[in-house]
């Protein structure tokens, strides 16, 4: 393939480029159904999945590896374009030392229901009940990838999982992971509970009144399936997704500690209700 570059701040084919911090931060990119990829290893793992990507811009330091990721990849066609460090850092509004952004559309992994398959058949999901943290939802996703989670179900007041940050730190897994959005958790939990007589919703609050979570184990016999619900950082789970869970469950930690961040909960959770060995 051939790298179109690009000397001129000005040029159109910049445009979705421009300004990739703020327009992060402003909730932009979603209104416009995109997202955006940052590093070499996010954009292989966006490559991997046919018509994800729609666009690459790369400085002369990473072209290379770049244009070989493309070449190889389920999308060889696709535009890049290539510029200076100079050009890249005014073009995205900060020093971006990675060297590499990608456009991706979002429909493909947006657009999801709590009804489709991997949620109506998976035997291990997660939910997210109003992580608004974007390192927590990050790291989670990258825990529900090591311990062989199908799903993740996310409330309306949960981070973005297709945010730039937070598929950096799940390393991709926010790609491949399927999500689904839900505008009533406890309503879209009970709708599973009806269609699946052996599904269980296990709520992580921090209260004594809980169950050990060393309770659950995920290698026994017969198993149920399982929805493992965590809560926001400050808020925790709401009364209403408690209310219809099968079991609350706790971790227990020093009574000098009160409580884990939302991603390492989730992450021991996760390792005691997998099956993998």
């Amino acid at each position: 393939m051939h790298p179109s570059r690009i000397t001129d701040i000005n040029d159109p084919r910049l445009c979705d480029y421009r300004f990739v911090r703020e327009r992060d931060l402003a909730g932009s990119r979603r209104a416009e159904g995109v997202f955006i990829g940052e590093t070499l290893p996010i954009l292989e793992q966006m490559l991997a999945i046919p018509g994800l990507t729609q666009s690459v811009l790369t400085s002369d330091r990473f072209c290379t590896r770049v244009v070989a990721a493309i070449e190889n990849s389920a999308n060889p066609h696709l535009s890049l374009f290539l510029v200076d460090d100079a050009l890249m850092q005014q073009t995205a509004g900060f020093d971006l030392h990675r060297g590499v952004l990608a456009i991706g559309a979002r429909a493909q992994l947006d657009t999801r229901s709590a009804s489709d398959a991997p949620f109506a058949t998976g035997s291990l999901l997660i939910a997210l009940d109003g992580v608004g943290n974007m390192d927590n939802v990050g790291a989670i996703f990258r825990g529900a990838a090591a311990f062989g989670v199908s799903g993740v179900i996310l409330s309306r007041h949960s981070h973005d999982p297709l945010y730039r940050k937070v598929v950096r730190v799940s390393m991709g897994y926010a790609l491949r992971i399927p999500y689904a959005w839900s505008d009533d958790l406890a309503a879209t939990l009970l709708m599973m509970k009806s269609q699946r007589s052996d599904l269980r919703v296990l709520a992580a609050v921090c209260d004594e009144t809980a169950s050990d979570i060393a309770q659950f184990d995920g290698r026994a016999a017969k198993t149920p399936a399982t929805v493992l619900v965590v809560g926001g950082e400050y808020a925790g789970i709401s009364r209403a997704v408690q209310a219809i869970s099968t079991d609350r469950i706790r971790i227990p930690i020093a009574r000098s500690v009160d409580s884990l961040n939302a991603a390492v909960a989730a992450s021991v959770c996760l390792h005691r209700l997998s099956n993998i060995l």
